[in-house]
Protein backbone atom coordinates (compact mmCIF):
# COMPACT_ATOMS: atom_id res chain seq x y z
CA UNK A 1 0.00 0.00 0.00
CA UNK A 2 1.26 3.47 -0.91
CA UNK A 3 1.18 6.38 1.33
CA UNK A 4 -1.42 8.92 0.03
CA UNK A 5 1.82 11.20 -1.10
CA UNK A 6 3.33 8.21 -2.78
CA UNK A 7 0.47 7.79 -5.06
CA UNK A 8 -0.32 11.14 -5.86
CA UNK A 9 3.27 11.62 -7.31
CA UNK A 10 2.67 7.78 -9.12
CA UNK A 11 -0.04 9.70 -10.89
CA UNK A 12 2.01 12.63 -11.76
CA UNK A 13 4.23 9.99 -13.33
CA UNK A 14 1.50 8.36 -14.83
CA UNK A 15 -0.38 11.46 -16.38
CA UNK A 16 2.65 12.25 -18.10
CA UNK A 17 3.16 8.93 -19.61
CA UNK A 18 -0.34 9.13 -20.69
CA UNK A 19 0.61 12.84 -22.10
CA UNK A 20 3.33 11.02 -24.19
CA UNK A 21 1.50 8.45 -25.59
CA UNK A 22 -1.50 10.56 -26.43
CA UNK A 23 1.08 13.06 -28.41
CA UNK A 24 2.66 10.08 -30.48
CA UNK A 25 -0.78 7.91 -30.91
CA UNK A 26 -1.99 11.13 -33.15
CA UNK A 27 -5.99 12.12 -32.53
CA UNK A 28 -7.51 8.88 -33.77
CA UNK A 29 -5.19 6.68 -31.44
CA UNK A 30 -5.82 9.61 -28.64
CA UNK A 31 -9.29 9.08 -28.42
CA UNK A 32 -8.28 5.47 -27.83
CA UNK A 33 -6.25 5.82 -25.02
CA UNK A 34 -8.33 8.19 -23.55
CA UNK A 35 -11.54 5.55 -23.93
CA UNK A 36 -9.10 2.76 -22.56
CA UNK A 37 -8.12 4.84 -19.66
CA UNK A 38 -11.55 5.75 -18.60
CA UNK A 39 -12.67 1.79 -18.64
CA UNK A 40 -9.97 1.39 -16.66
CA UNK A 41 -11.36 3.72 -14.05
CA UNK A 42 -14.63 2.43 -14.22
CA UNK A 43 -13.35 -0.95 -13.71
CA UNK A 44 -11.34 -0.25 -10.93
CA UNK A 45 -14.56 1.33 -9.01
CA UNK A 46 -16.79 -1.87 -10.21
CA UNK A 47 -14.38 -3.86 -8.28
CA UNK A 48 -15.72 -3.08 -5.25
CA UNK A 49 -15.12 -3.05 -1.36
CA UNK A 50 -12.72 -6.14 -0.23
CA UNK A 51 -16.10 -7.53 1.53
CA UNK A 52 -14.45 -10.90 2.01
CA UNK A 53 -12.51 -9.62 4.94
CA UNK A 54 -15.90 -8.72 6.68
CA UNK A 55 -17.06 -12.50 7.43
CA UNK A 56 -14.19 -14.94 6.70
CA UNK A 57 -13.73 -16.39 10.20
CA UNK A 58 -11.46 -14.54 11.20
CA UNK A 59 -10.16 -11.03 13.11
CA UNK A 60 -8.74 -8.98 10.65
CA UNK A 61 -7.11 -5.89 11.16
CA UNK A 62 -5.90 -2.87 8.83
CA UNK A 63 -3.60 -0.47 9.19
CA UNK A 64 -4.95 2.81 7.97
CA UNK A 65 -2.69 5.06 9.39
CA UNK A 66 1.09 4.47 11.33
CA UNK A 67 1.93 8.38 11.64
CA UNK A 68 1.61 11.00 13.98
CA UNK A 69 0.84 14.84 14.16
CA UNK A 70 4.99 15.54 12.32
CA UNK A 71 4.18 15.45 8.41
CA UNK A 72 5.47 12.03 7.28
CA UNK A 73 5.22 11.66 3.20
CA UNK A 74 5.04 7.46 4.18
CA UNK A 75 2.10 7.54 6.35
CA UNK A 76 -1.09 8.70 7.43
CA UNK A 77 -1.77 9.75 10.88
CA UNK A 78 -3.49 7.31 13.99
CA UNK A 79 -5.91 4.96 12.43
CA UNK A 80 -6.48 1.19 12.84
CA UNK A 81 -9.43 -0.64 10.90
CA UNK A 82 -11.00 -3.83 12.78
CA UNK A 83 -13.00 -6.67 10.60
CA UNK A 84 -15.09 -8.88 12.28
CA UNK A 85 -18.71 -10.59 12.33
CA UNK A 86 -19.85 -8.64 9.07
CA UNK A 87 -18.74 -5.07 10.18
CA UNK A 88 -15.88 -2.77 10.06
CA UNK A 89 -14.91 -0.66 13.00
CA UNK A 90 -12.18 1.95 12.81
CA UNK A 91 -10.19 3.20 15.88
CA UNK A 92 -9.26 6.55 15.56
CA UNK A 93 -9.31 8.79 12.68
CA UNK A 94 -6.22 10.60 12.01
CA UNK A 95 -5.57 13.27 8.88
CA UNK A 96 -5.00 10.83 5.05
CA UNK A 97 -6.64 7.50 6.90
CA UNK A 98 -9.80 7.43 5.35
CA UNK A 99 -8.00 7.67 1.63
CA UNK A 100 -5.62 4.56 2.79
CA UNK A 101 -8.45 3.10 3.56
CA UNK A 102 -10.46 3.94 -0.02
CA UNK A 103 -7.35 3.56 -2.04
CA UNK A 104 -7.30 -0.63 -0.42
CA UNK A 105 -11.01 -1.19 -0.94
CA UNK A 106 -12.20 -1.61 2.50
CA UNK A 107 -15.24 -2.06 2.98
CA UNK A 108 -16.13 1.52 4.15
CA UNK A 109 -19.97 0.77 3.65
CA UNK A 110 -20.13 -1.28 6.35
CA UNK A 111 -18.91 0.77 9.01
CA UNK A 112 -20.56 -0.10 12.33
CA UNK A 113 -18.39 2.43 14.33
CA UNK A 114 -15.58 4.70 14.96
CA UNK A 115 -13.93 4.46 18.49
CA UNK A 116 -11.62 7.36 19.50
CA UNK A 117 -8.95 6.44 22.42
CA UNK A 118 -8.71 10.70 23.16
CA UNK A 119 -9.24 13.91 21.62
CA UNK A 120 -5.78 14.67 20.14
CA UNK A 121 -6.22 16.24 16.77
CA UNK A 122 -4.17 13.54 14.89
CA UNK A 123 -6.97 11.14 16.14
CA UNK A 124 -10.02 12.87 15.43
CA UNK A 125 -9.24 14.93 12.19
CA UNK A 126 -10.62 12.96 10.02
CA UNK A 127 -14.28 11.92 11.97
CA UNK A 128 -15.93 13.81 9.41
CA UNK A 129 -14.71 12.45 6.45
CA UNK A 130 -14.99 8.62 7.65
CA UNK A 131 -18.72 9.42 8.07
CA UNK A 132 -19.00 11.32 4.97
CA UNK A 133 -17.42 8.76 2.77
CA UNK A 134 -18.67 5.96 4.53
CA UNK A 135 -22.21 6.77 3.87
CA UNK A 136 -21.58 7.92 0.47
CA UNK A 137 -20.00 4.67 -0.23
CA UNK A 138 -23.47 2.56 1.05
CA UNK A 139 -23.97 2.85 4.75
CA UNK A 140 -27.66 2.94 5.49
CA UNK A 141 -27.87 3.28 9.38
CA UNK A 142 -26.56 6.33 11.36
CA UNK A 143 -23.08 5.83 12.87
CA UNK A 144 -22.12 5.08 16.44
CA UNK A 145 -19.04 7.18 17.71
CA UNK A 146 -17.70 5.59 21.17
CA UNK A 147 -15.59 7.81 23.06
CA UNK A 148 -14.35 8.78 26.65
CA UNK A 149 -15.82 11.60 28.13
CA UNK A 150 -16.03 14.25 26.20
CA UNK A 151 -17.07 12.53 22.60
CA UNK A 152 -20.69 13.98 22.56
CA UNK A 153 -19.04 17.76 22.14
CA UNK A 154 -16.70 16.36 19.91
CA UNK A 155 -19.09 14.26 17.75
CA UNK A 156 -21.61 17.59 17.70
CA UNK A 157 -18.60 20.11 16.89
CA UNK A 158 -17.92 18.03 14.05
CA UNK A 159 -21.95 17.54 12.55
CA UNK A 160 -22.33 20.75 12.74
CA UNK A 161 -19.49 21.51 11.08
CA UNK A 162 -20.68 18.86 8.11
CA UNK A 163 -24.41 19.47 8.11
CA UNK A 164 -24.55 21.46 5.13
CA UNK A 165 -22.44 19.18 2.92
CA UNK A 166 -25.61 16.43 4.11
CA UNK A 167 -27.83 18.67 2.89
CA UNK A 168 -25.82 19.30 -0.89
CA UNK A 169 -25.33 15.57 -1.22
CA UNK A 170 -29.13 14.69 -0.36
CA UNK A 171 -29.93 17.66 -2.39
CA UNK A 172 -28.19 16.82 -5.04
CA UNK A 173 -28.40 12.89 -5.48
CA UNK A 174 -31.50 11.90 -3.82
CA UNK A 175 -32.69 9.81 -0.53
CA UNK A 176 -32.61 6.59 -2.50
CA UNK A 177 -28.85 6.67 -2.72
CA UNK A 178 -28.27 8.86 0.42
CA UNK A 179 -30.85 8.28 3.02
CA UNK A 180 -30.96 10.95 5.97
CA UNK A 181 -31.16 8.48 8.89
CA UNK A 182 -27.26 7.41 7.75
CA UNK A 183 -26.48 11.31 8.03
CA UNK A 184 -27.27 10.57 12.20
CA UNK A 185 -24.24 10.41 13.98
CA UNK A 186 -24.58 9.02 18.11
CA UNK A 187 -21.85 9.57 20.65
CA UNK A 188 -21.73 6.73 23.28
CA UNK A 189 -19.59 7.75 26.26
CA UNK A 190 -17.30 5.14 27.38
CA UNK A 191 -15.91 4.33 31.11
CA UNK A 192 -12.34 4.96 31.27
CA UNK A 193 -11.41 4.12 35.28
CA UNK A 194 -8.56 1.72 35.66
CA UNK A 195 -9.29 -1.69 36.31
CA UNK A 196 -10.50 -4.53 34.65
CA UNK A 197 -11.94 -3.42 31.14
CA UNK A 198 -16.00 -2.65 30.85
CA UNK A 199 -17.16 -4.47 27.51
CA UNK A 200 -19.34 -1.52 25.73
CA UNK A 201 -20.20 -3.58 22.89
CA UNK A 202 -21.24 -7.02 22.02
CA UNK A 203 -22.26 -7.66 18.20
CA UNK A 204 -22.11 -10.59 15.73
CA UNK A 205 -19.88 -12.44 17.98
CA UNK A 206 -17.51 -9.55 18.74
CA UNK A 207 -16.76 -8.30 21.85
CA UNK A 208 -15.23 -4.51 22.40
CA UNK A 209 -13.65 -3.97 25.85
CA UNK A 210 -12.78 -0.11 26.83
CA UNK A 211 -10.22 0.54 29.60
CA UNK A 212 -8.07 3.39 30.90
CA UNK A 213 -4.34 4.39 30.20
CA UNK A 214 -1.88 6.71 31.00
CA UNK A 215 -1.98 9.78 28.40
CA UNK A 216 -1.26 12.45 31.41
CA UNK A 217 -1.62 15.49 30.92
CA UNK A 218 -4.40 14.43 28.32
CA UNK A 219 -7.29 12.82 30.40
CA UNK A 220 -9.09 10.67 29.37
CA UNK A 221 -7.66 8.61 27.48
CA UNK A 222 -8.30 4.84 26.65
CA UNK A 223 -7.91 1.76 25.23
CA UNK A 224 -9.56 -1.23 23.24
CA UNK A 225 -9.77 -4.34 23.41
CA UNK A 226 -11.54 -6.37 20.13
CA UNK A 227 -12.51 -10.39 21.02
CA UNK A 228 -13.76 -12.24 18.36
CA UNK A 229 -13.90 -16.25 18.02
CA UNK A 230 -11.29 -16.87 20.58
CA UNK A 231 -8.89 -14.55 18.85
CA UNK A 232 -7.78 -10.68 20.25
CA UNK A 233 -6.59 -7.86 19.62
CA UNK A 234 -5.65 -4.52 21.39
CA UNK A 235 -5.33 -1.31 20.46
CA UNK A 236 -2.56 0.86 23.12
CA UNK A 237 -4.41 4.38 22.05
CA UNK A 238 -1.46 7.38 23.39
CA UNK A 239 -0.07 6.74 26.77
CA UNK A 240 2.85 5.96 28.52
CA UNK A 241 3.96 2.71 29.76
CA UNK A 242 0.74 1.36 31.70
CA UNK A 243 -0.24 -1.59 34.22
CA UNK A 244 -3.63 -1.05 33.36
CA UNK A 245 -2.74 -1.66 29.68
CA UNK A 246 -0.71 -4.70 30.69
CA UNK A 247 -3.73 -6.22 32.79
CA UNK A 248 -6.40 -5.52 29.87
CA UNK A 249 -3.97 -6.76 27.00
CA UNK A 250 -3.70 -9.98 29.05
CA UNK A 251 -3.08 -12.69 26.62
CA UNK A 252 -3.58 -11.09 23.19
CA UNK A 253 -3.07 -12.21 20.13
CA UNK A 254 -1.61 -9.09 18.49
CA UNK A 255 -0.99 -5.58 20.66
CA UNK A 256 -0.63 -2.37 18.46
CA UNK A 257 1.26 0.01 20.81
CA UNK A 258 2.13 3.59 19.92
CA UNK A 259 6.22 4.40 20.24
CA UNK A 260 7.82 7.07 20.71
CA UNK A 261 12.02 7.72 20.26
CA UNK A 262 12.08 9.36 23.84
CA UNK A 263 16.08 10.20 22.86
CA UNK A 264 15.90 11.20 19.80
CA UNK A 265 13.16 13.44 20.83
CA UNK A 266 15.41 15.08 23.24
CA UNK A 267 18.43 15.34 20.87
CA UNK A 268 15.83 18.04 18.57
CA UNK A 269 14.57 19.37 21.40
CA UNK A 270 18.64 20.56 23.12
CA UNK A 271 19.14 21.49 19.07
CA UNK A 272 16.40 23.91 18.96
CA UNK A 273 17.78 25.22 22.26
CA UNK A 274 21.15 25.66 21.01
CA UNK A 275 19.14 27.62 17.78
CA UNK A 276 17.64 29.93 20.10
CA UNK A 277 14.03 28.28 19.38
CA UNK A 278 13.18 27.94 22.90
CA UNK A 279 9.30 27.20 21.75
CA UNK A 280 10.23 24.06 19.52
CA UNK A 281 12.07 23.45 22.21
CA UNK A 282 9.70 23.33 24.83
CA UNK A 283 7.11 21.44 22.55
CA UNK A 284 9.46 18.80 21.38
CA UNK A 285 10.83 18.08 25.14
CA UNK A 286 7.15 17.45 26.16
CA UNK A 287 6.05 14.98 23.79
CA UNK A 288 8.69 12.38 25.84
CA UNK A 289 6.46 12.11 29.19
CA UNK A 290 3.59 10.69 27.87
CA UNK A 291 4.22 7.79 25.08
CA UNK A 292 6.11 5.11 25.49
CA UNK A 293 9.53 3.90 23.92
CA UNK A 294 10.13 0.90 21.76
CA UNK A 295 11.86 -1.26 24.44
CA UNK A 296 8.88 0.02 26.76
CA UNK A 297 6.62 -1.30 24.78
CA UNK A 298 8.49 -4.35 24.72
CA UNK A 299 8.20 -5.01 28.31
CA UNK A 300 4.56 -4.69 28.34
CA UNK A 301 3.86 -7.54 25.74
CA UNK A 302 6.23 -9.52 27.72
CA UNK A 303 4.24 -8.68 31.21
CA UNK A 304 1.17 -9.27 28.80
CA UNK A 305 1.97 -12.71 27.42
CA UNK A 306 1.02 -11.59 24.22
CA UNK A 307 1.42 -13.12 20.81
CA UNK A 308 2.79 -10.57 18.45
CA UNK A 309 3.65 -6.45 19.05
CA UNK A 310 2.95 -4.25 16.03
CA UNK A 311 4.73 -0.57 16.80
CA UNK A 312 2.11 2.32 15.29
CA UNK A 313 2.44 6.42 15.98
CA UNK A 314 5.71 6.13 14.90
CA UNK A 315 7.41 9.96 16.22
CA UNK A 316 9.48 10.95 15.06
CA UNK A 317 8.94 9.89 11.46
CA UNK A 318 12.13 8.38 10.00
CA UNK A 319 13.04 7.88 6.31
CA UNK A 320 13.24 4.20 4.60
CA UNK A 321 15.59 1.56 6.09
CA UNK A 322 16.77 3.96 8.86
CA UNK A 323 13.30 3.56 10.51
CA UNK A 324 13.43 0.27 10.89
CA UNK A 325 16.73 0.63 12.53
CA UNK A 326 16.13 2.95 14.71
CA UNK A 327 12.91 1.75 16.12
CA UNK A 328 13.68 -1.41 16.53
CA UNK A 329 17.67 -1.22 17.51
CA UNK A 330 18.86 -2.50 21.18
CA UNK A 331 15.47 -4.49 21.47
CA UNK A 332 15.32 -7.98 23.38
CA UNK A 333 11.77 -9.31 22.50
CA UNK A 334 11.96 -13.13 24.10
CA UNK A 335 9.01 -14.60 23.12
CA UNK A 336 7.18 -11.62 21.52
CA UNK A 337 7.51 -11.00 17.70
CA UNK A 338 8.01 -7.48 17.15
CA UNK A 339 6.77 -5.92 14.20
CA UNK A 340 7.12 -1.95 12.78
CA UNK A 341 3.49 -1.04 11.55
CA UNK A 342 3.26 0.11 8.25
CA UNK A 343 0.16 2.29 6.60
CA UNK A 344 -1.55 -0.44 4.40
CA UNK A 345 -0.64 -3.98 6.02
CA UNK A 346 -3.18 -6.44 6.78
CA UNK A 347 -3.14 -9.08 10.08
CA UNK A 348 -5.13 -11.64 10.05
CA UNK A 349 -6.28 -13.90 13.05
CA UNK A 350 -8.23 -16.63 11.84
CA UNK A 351 -11.04 -18.43 13.88
CA UNK A 352 -10.17 -21.10 16.32
CA UNK A 353 -6.53 -21.18 15.71
CA UNK A 354 -3.15 -19.21 16.83
CA UNK A 355 -1.82 -18.52 12.95
CA UNK A 356 -1.03 -14.74 12.74
CA UNK A 357 -0.78 -14.03 9.18
CA UNK A 358 1.26 -10.78 8.39
CA UNK A 359 0.21 -8.85 4.76
CA UNK A 360 2.74 -6.43 4.22
CA UNK A 361 1.94 -3.37 2.24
Amino acid sequence: MKSLSSTACSLNHGLWVLVLLMFLAGPLGCDRVVDRVVRAAADRAAGGARTDLLDNGSLNVFLCGTGSPLADPGSASACTLVLAGGKAYVVDVGLGSQEVAQIARMPRASLGGIFLTHFHSDHIGELGEWAMQSWVAGRQEPLDIYGPEGVTRVVNGFKQAYSLDDVYRIDHHGLEYLPRNATDWIPHPVPYENGVGQVILEENGLTVTAFAVDHEPVSPAVGYRFDYRGRSVVISGDTDKSPNLVQNAEGADVLIHEVLLKEILLQISQIQADEGRDRMSKLAADVVDYHTSPAEAVEIAQQAGVGMLIFNHLVPPVPGMLRNFLFMRGLEPGDVEVVLGEDGMLIELPGGSSEIVLESP
